[in-house]
């Protein structure tokens, strides 16, 4: 018969086994995720290194080792720990972590590992291989169905119960999955267009801006260099160059401008080419460039506008390698300096764009013959598209439709559900290139939600890495030449700010003092206000609004943001208070 201390001790044992057995399970798994991380960083290493049976077999080890963390987390033992106090949000999340990354590494991986191989031979001989991209159909599909399915695994826990330490590590692992799924989305996007777009089907033409981030555009800067590019059968050719100077100026602005766009910009983007841009939506952006384009050569109907800017240009020769235009070689590091403030000491317009048309041309002309790393030059479009310096406007109906929603369509959002859209645009309002000099932040926070409606407080502030006083000793072509009514060594800086979706902006003060409230214009369900900022010192210029979500937008929020001339993404998110 059993003592009662006989009892106790057999219940004290269980529980100091069941203790050692969750501490050794937990050992272990935490030992599996190590083991996988160390096995991601053994694949990218072999892939810069363009070792394929190294690739190989870091994939097989990362999959080794996220089933067994999945594994061990996965039965009856670990469901119980995920009940325990303390504990049990942490167990759930490294429980949901590991099914995650076991997908990942299972479905994803691999079809990925693949592609890398494929991508040395895609481009040759100024030709790209359209069979070959087709063929990527299906493994870019899967890993996008792979890593979607992971973001969602992870995504539907709440991390702020979660230990400090494990709780930063998930979430970067929530925001680098979702990431990933977002562009393979945007790449599974471009491998079922791309053969079409590139001629397979019948011959294409596009026209291809260089925009100047020295003087800023709402979609990144001036276009003040142009190429038309011609494809057939994944043959291309840069069959044409100029400058916004080859087309003319109209009286009364071309590309049927709506009348909310006239209020927020100005008739100046249906007058001059250097300026279509001064809308953020790319694709409305594309149809007036395509105006003034039918207006200059109507025997060459365009197929749709490709935009590009200098900072993407250094993204683009990290896989490139040094390029030479003339006597000048441009590498990854001076190309910015080079073409957005060093061009300008040559005081002859024709010569700065006679130096454009040359850069542009050696830059095509590696990219479609002999790019030095293509995977490392794919990586350098990706980051241009994230951060809003490449885009894609298609005029063919169906593709239109596949890019809609994407980074490279560059499309000012509008009714998106839940997720409430804060858009900050700029454009330079000095006629100068002293946007080189600019830097800008946003800060976005929401206040409180009620009723499925948010209020969010938005400061953004603006200044300028040069003092006045040695601006004005800059060469006019930076400091400006037109009559705008800024002293040289300033510049003046229309600010457009968009509310979300059926939301609104009140409350708008610079610098601290309440300004007259701007009249808010509709801009396809887009409340949005114009502001001019005065840079004239090396202080910052603070604007700050209150602004209203649509009703049930209750997630966390999306800020897009022009880019600058500072490499770097301007876009980001904000904390929802629902």
């Amino acid at each position: 018969m059993l003592t009662r201390r006989r009892i106790i001790t057999t219940v004290v044992l269980v529980v100091v086994l069941a203790l050692a057995w969750s501490v050794w399970l937990a050992v272990q798994t935490a030992r599996d995720l190590r083991a996988a991380q160390a096995s991601v960083d053994r694949i990218e290493a072999a892939i810069t290194a363009r070792d394929s049976g190294a690739r190989s077999a870091a994939i097989t080890d990362l999959q080794a080792s996220a089933a067994s963390a999945k594994n061990r987390t996965d039965g009856f033992w670990w469901g119980a720990i995920t009940l325990t106090p303390f504990v049990g949000d942490d167990a759930s999340g490294i429980r949901e972590l590991s099914k995650s990354l076991d997908l990942v590494a299972s479905q994803a991986i691999a079809p990925l590992g693949d592609t890398v191989d494929d991508l040395d031979s895609l481009t040759a001989g100024g030709r790209v291989d359209v069979a070959k991209v087709a063929a990527l159909q299906d493994k870019v599909s899967t890993a996008h169905d792979a890593f979607s399915t992971a973001a969602e695994l992870v995504r539907a826990e709440d991390s702020s119960g979660f230990a400090g330490a494990f709780r930063s590590r998930y979430d970067d692992y929530v925001d680098t999955v979702s990431e990933l799924a977002r562009d393979l989305g945007a790449a599974e996007t471009a491998v079922e267009i791309l053969p079409g777009m590139l001629g397979a089907e019948k011959p294409r033409q596009y026209l291809l801006i260089f925009e100047n981030n020295a003087e800023i555009r709402a979609t990144g800067g001036l276009p003040g260099s142009w190429a038309l590019v011609k494809a057939d059968d994944g043959k291309l050719d840069m069959s044409e160059q100029g400058s916004a100077r080859d087309f003319d100026v109209y009286a009364n602005p071309i590309g049927d401008l709506t009348s909310a766009e006239k209020a927020l910009f100005g008739p100046e983007m249906g007058r001059f080419f250097q300026d279509p841009n001064f809308t953020p939506d790319f694709p409305r952006a594309a149809e007036v460039f395509n105006a003034f384009w039918a207006e200059r050569y109507p025997e060459q109907p365009l197929d749709g506008v490709v935009s590009i800017d200098v900072v993407a240009l250094s993204y683009l020769l990290d896989g490139l390698g040094p390029v030479q235009a003339d006597d000048l070689t441009l590498s990854a590091d001076n190309v910015v300096e080079q073409l957005l403030s060093t061009v300008y000491k040559q005081p002859d317009p024709a010569k700065q764009d006679e130096m454009f048309r040359g850069v542009a041309r050696s830059i095509f002309e590696k990219v479609t013959l002999s790019p030095e790393d293509p995977i490392a030059l794919v990586e350098g479009i990706g980051r241009a598209a994230r951060e809003g310096r490449f885009h894609v406007a298609s005029f063919d109906k169906g593709e239109s439709e596949l890019l809609a929603g994407t980074r490279v369509a560059g499309e000012l959002s509008s009714d998106d559900g839940a997720t409430p859209h804060i858009d900050v645009a700029l454009n330079d309002g000095t006629a100068s290139k002293m946007s080189y000099y600019l830097r800008y932040d946003t800060e976005i926070r929401s206040m409180s939600c009620d009723e499925g409606i948010q209020q969010l407080e938005v400061s953004i502030a603006l200044t300028q890495t040069v003092s006045p006083r040695d601006a004005a000793a800059l060469p006019s072509d930076v400091t400006g030449r037109g009559p705008v009514g800024t002293r040289p060594g300033n510049q003046l800086v229309r600010v457009h700010v968009f509310a979300p979706f059926g939301g609104n902006i009140s409350n708008v003060k610079i610098d601290g003092k309440a300004v007259s409230q701007p009249e808010a214009v509709n801009l396809r369900g887009r409340s949005a206000v114009t502001l001019a900022a005065l840079i004239d010192s090396l202080d910052d210029v603070i604007i700050t609004l209150s602004v209203e979500s649509g009703a049930g937008q209750i997630a966390d929020g999306v800020l897009q943001q022009t880019p600058s001339v500072v490499p770097g993404g301007a876009n980001g998110r904000f904390r929802s208070s629902c």
